[in-house]
């Protein structure tokens, strides 16, 4: 359920704006929204040091980890309370210069780095020439020889096979490199030339040597400073508290003495920041929110609806304020759709041995991914029970109890089930379609334009038929006509209501032919679910063929047909997990969605508090 907000205005002195920011604050509950953009000294100062801190932490991470299983230090005596307090803010002070430090290390490490890998190139220059001196070049020249330097193809070696003042130097895979040594500075051969290096290799040797030592002695620095990561973190969490802090004083409005904010605050948190008001001697205005896409988001669902919010947050995705909270609805049918592109119960055993050996591992995480996948996994097992898929083994599905739950219209492993089960996606299809105008229409129940979603829904149902005849030839029934032509024209009068029906008419009607078939297509779209269901189990069999062809007879059979299995089930268990992505969620965030026209476009409730 998506939280109703109020817009508040509150009016403050200049002398007291600090200190009812800091009320306010504690209380937590009001979403400011800046008049004018933050400005102020103070500001880019703390901003500044949050950015140079941040990049400090990022730096060390990496040698966090070279310090893990060396031994503790000496303890330290405990000094006395205020020497202690004295020595913790001398040293909080001396965060930010100690960062900058860290950051500047890494600058002078980076430019090293470039260094080092410029004398790489230099060192590799010299592979196929040997260890001279370049300078030897120049040296003969002043006594008038000219040597050139010079790689070929080795197939054109042919071409100077003649000449005496070519000297082939060494040869590898592809090619020849050849110094030409003569006493006319104009002589050249017709190949590559190849400047000569800058220095001796045992210069660049020198050079490299040097480099890394430098560069060493920044990763010794780096891993002791890596202990301060604590620390560092610390600064950052209380320097981004007075950040935003800042940021929301210096985005306040000025009219004289006085200071004002705005912003959004949940409707039955009001009364705390009026009494909050009041007692602090300030103004307040409190009205409703007159623009809806400027008003966050804040969702509050049961705990047990909480499981797919992790769902949203893997898509980045939040509706609008004016839009609806799809989360019950998403988490039923995303079940309902996990369940049916998996489609093996067998698989859905392993995602819950998978899940709980996760849960034992990871203890500190939210438990709601884990509750998701339990959920997920209990609702493949129901529905491949009932499909008679047990990792494609027709054997298991027929013990005698597994036997009975199978449902034989259904029956995942008989071919001739196939055109039942598309009908049963379209089924599931215009049934969650419906469901979208169904809770647009309650929505807009004070409206005439609650009677255009009934027409919408109609108009599916007739939709729902036409794709029955046209993908598996049903007979159309008699009424679908009277659904279509009915929900159109209940839609054209009722989706745009105005004095003049004519001029409403005419502006639905505009659009009105893509729709309906935006709205075939997304009834249509839902044979995706059969289609990559039926196509898990048919490769989960021909692995399963494809081992027993082998066979179990002797060791390295039994190797080769588990090789087989195991590899097999893995890839079908990715590509299914992959479908879910694409298809599982695609049907509920743009198909189910789309009918009701989400946009995704909000932005989260993300009050000012201690925390922020």
């Amino acid at each position: 359920m998506i939280v109703k907000m109020k817009k508040l205005t509150l009016l403050v002195s200049e002398k007291e704006r600090e200190n009812f920011l800091k009320s306010l604050r504690a209380l937590g509950v009001i979403h400011v929204k800046n008049i004018k953009k933050p400005s102020a000294d103070e500001l880019s100062i703390v901003e500044n040091t949050v950015t140079t801190v941040k990049n400090a932490i990022s730096i060390l991470e990496p040698y966090s980890s070279l310090r893990k299983g060396a031994k503790a230090g000496p303890v330290i005596a405990r000094r006395p309370a205020k020497q202690a307090d004295e020595a913790c803010l001398a040293g909080r002070q001396a965060i930010p210069s100690r960062a900058k430090e860290i950051v500047s290390l890494a600058e002078e490490k980076s430019i090293l780095l470039e260094g080092l890998g410029s004398i790489e190139k230099e060192i590799e220059w010299f592979k196929p020439w040997g260890g001279f001196d370049p300078g030897d070049i120049a040296a003969l020249q002043e006594k008038g020889i000219f040597t050139r330097l010079y790689r070929a193809k080795k197939n054109a070696l042919k071409t100077i096979k003649e000449r005496t003042d070519a000297y082939i130097v060494r040869k590898d895979a592809q090619y020849a490199y050849i110094a030409q040594i003569s006493k006319n500075a104009d002589d050249t051969l017709p190949f590559e030339e190849i400047k000569p290096a800058k220095e001796s290799l045992a210069s660049c040797l020198r050079k490299r040597e040097n480099l890394k030592k430098e560069i060493d002695e920044i990763d010794v620095k780096f891993k002791a400073a890596s202990r301060t990561q604590g620390p560092l973190k610390q600064y950052l969490d209380s320097a981004g508290r007075k950040c935003a802090f800042l940021s929301v004083m210096h985005g306040m409005g000025e009219e004289g003495q006085f200071s004002y904010l705005a912003g959004f605050c949940p409707i039955n948190r009001v009364k705390d920041v009026t009494a909050l008001a009041k007692s602090a001697g300030a103004g307040y205005l409190v009205e409703d929110p007159d623009k809806p896409e400027e008003v966050p988001t804040l969702i509050k669902n049961p705990k047990w609806v909480r499981i797919v919010n992790p769902v949203f947050k893997f898509m980045n995705t939040i509706p609008g304020y004016g839009e609806h909270d799809i989360s019950l609805w998403f988490l039923i049918f995303f079940s309902l759709f996990f369940a049916m592109l998996i489609s093996d119960a067998g698989y859905g055993l392993l995602f819950i041995a998978l899940t709980f050996f996760a849960r034992k591992k990871l203890k500190k995480m939210p438990p709601e991914p884990f509750l998701l996948m339990y959920l997920l996994s209990f609702s493949t097992i129901i529905w491949g029970a009932i499909t008679g898929t047990w990792f494609g083994s027709e054997k298991i599905a027929a013990l005698p109890f597994l036997n009975l739950i199978v449902v034989d219209k259904i029956n995942g492993l008989v071919e001739d089930n196939q055109n039942f089960m598309i009908y049963l996606c379209f089924v599931i299809g215009v049934v969650q379609l419906s469901l979208a105008h169904l809770l647009l229409a309650v929505k807009k129940i004070n409206s005439l334009k609650a009677i255009a979603e009934l027409g919408w829904v109609a108009l599916l149902w007739g939709l729902f038929f036409t794709a029955g005849m046209l993908v598996l030839e049903r007979n159309l029934p008699s009424f679908a006509v009277y659904l279509f032509a009915g929900g159109v024209l209940t839609i054209l009068l009722f989706s745009n209501p105005q004095k003049n029906i004519i001029r409403g008419v005419l502006t639905t009607l505009a659009d009105l032919p893509l729709k309906i078939i935006s709205s075939f297509s997304d009834v249509v779209s839902y044979l995706r679910l059969f289609a990559v269901g039926y196509a898990s189990t048919v490769l989960a069999v021909t692995f399963n063929n494809m081992a027993l062809d082998i066979g179990f007879n002797g060791f390295f059979a039994s190797l080769a047909g588990a090789f087989v299995l195991f590899f097999g089930h893995t890839l079908n268990i990715v590509l299914g997990l992959m479908a879910v992505i694409v298809h599982g969620i695609r049907l509920n965030m743009l198909e189910f969605s789309g009918q009701m026209g989400m946009e995704w476009s909000g932005k989260e409730y993300n009050p000012f508090c201690e925390t922020s």
